[in-house]
């Protein structure tokens, strides 16, 4: 085999090695080490670094070296624009006779005084760093075929850096948008929890009221396997269900007495008035408006504010409807003392059909049975709830209703 070819076998394996080092999943500067030991190798030198534009003008930094001792960043000037008179990737002869005047201040300007080569590294018309080699130990001059081969490492190496400056500035974007969203989402949320605060702070009789029902539809929601975005959307309709309240005269809202005609009218219109309030804000979920707005209506369409039958009543709808409901019943009003659980649960038993989706009232109580099994890693339900009934009904409710629904 002639010299010649291998030379070029030899020159095609150091790009293959080179190749592979690049792309390795390694940090990216022990990755750039192992390329350097890769150059150095394929050159037959001991003494190398590789250097990356810094923030600085005419500012180098060292990503890697190896036999030059101790050295850091480089300056090339205040300005680098004589690196602009250099010829892109291609490796610049530092100890050469008759070498041109921006190679002699490029020499003058290197702290490494070993150096012999310099291959500025350039994607397109940005200038990101270099290849600083030193002698090789034959001290026999670096010939054409290798500083050729020099060329096509520094174009490939170029790449490779651009590439990774990139992606570690789009990283740093996607850190800093990500932050600020988080920001954004608990600001909003907590806005959306003083809102129903001061929703709750109006009805003496319903204090947390809103927290419960966002909960509660949060908690069937998940049983019914709905996404994460979704289930967001409904827990802030748990939250803004009721601000239509705030309109409402107190009178009517604490009335220990029973409710007029002319009271339960003003009462009906909660709903109406909170969408009216909430149709002013582009939520990014689907469905908060029609959540809030018919989260009194019942499958048999004698509800309000619209009457609306089953079929045109969401799965949010449903399921804020059973929270809001179960959440009332289980909680002292002005007019009554709250029901214990075994009769809030039957009401909604009773009520499948004709008032509630009898899947969701299911999921309901196939939460229950969860948090009282302890297979939940955060119980939403049980903690507001009177602790003094008996778990083992959720258990014969859930049969009998999965019975039914199968019929």
């Amino acid at each position: 085999m002639s010299a010649e070819i291998q030379r070029v076998l030899y020159n095609i394996s150091a790009l293959s090695d080179l190749g592979r080092e690049i792309t390795s999943e390694k940090d990216f500067y022990d990755r750039i080490k192992s390329v350097l030991y890769v150059i150095l190798g394929t050159f037959l030198t001991n003494k190398g670094a590789i250097l990356i534009t810094g923030e600085k003008r005419g500012e180098l930094l060292q990503a890697a070296q190896k036999g030059f001792g101790k050295t850091g960043s480089q300056r090339i000037g205040n300005s680098s624009d004589f690196i602009r008179r250099l010829k892109k990737n291609r490796p610049c002869l530092l100890n050469a006779t008759g070498a041109s005047a921006e190679i002699r201040l490029l020499r003058s300007a290197l702290s490494y005084s070993a150096a012999e080569i310099f291959t500025p590294l350039w994607v397109n018309d940005q200038f990101i760093g270099a290849i600083v080699l030193g002698a090789k130990f034959s001290k026999e001059p670096y010939g054409k075929t290798e500083l050729e081969l020099l060329h096509i490492i520094a174009t490939q190496l170029a790449v490779s850096l651009n590439n990774y400056a990139l992606f570690t500035r789009l990283t740093e974007q996607l850190d800093e948008n990500t932050k600020l969203y988080e920001d954004m989402r608990r600001i909003y949320h907590e806005t959306i929890q003083a809102f129903a605060a001061a929703i709750d702070a109006k009805d003496a009789y319903t204090k947390n009221h809103s927290h419960r029902v966002a909960k509660y539809s949060v908690a069937i929601a998940r049983e019914l396997g709905w996404n994460d975005h979704d289930v967001e959307g409904i827990y802030v309709a748990g939250y803004l269900h009721d601000v239509g309240k705030l309109i409402l005269s107190n009178n009517v809202l604490n009335k220990k007495d029973a409710l007029s005609d002319k009271d339960v009218k003003e009462l009906h219109s909660h709903s109406l008035l909170s969408y009216t309030i909430i149709s002013k804000i582009r939520f990014p979920w689907k469905g908060v408006l029609h959540m809030i707005k018919h989260h009194h209506e019942r499958l048999d369409g004698a509800g309000y504010p619209e009457e609306l039958p089953g079929e045109r009543l969401s799965e949010g709808v449903k399921i804020l409807s059973i929270a809001d409901a179960f959440d009332a019943m289980t909680s002292d009003r002005p007019y009554r003392r709250k029901l214990p659980v075994e009769n809030a649960l039957n009401e909604l038993k009773k009520c499948v059909d004709t008032q509630f989706d009898g899947n969701i009232v299911a999921a309901f109580c196939g939460v229950l049975e969860k948090e009282i099994k302890g297979e939940l890693p955060e119980p939403n339900i049980l903690p507001h709830l009177d602790q003094e009934f008996d778990p083992s009904m959720i258990t014969g409710m859930l049969e009998a209703l999965t019975q039914e629904l199968k019929k």
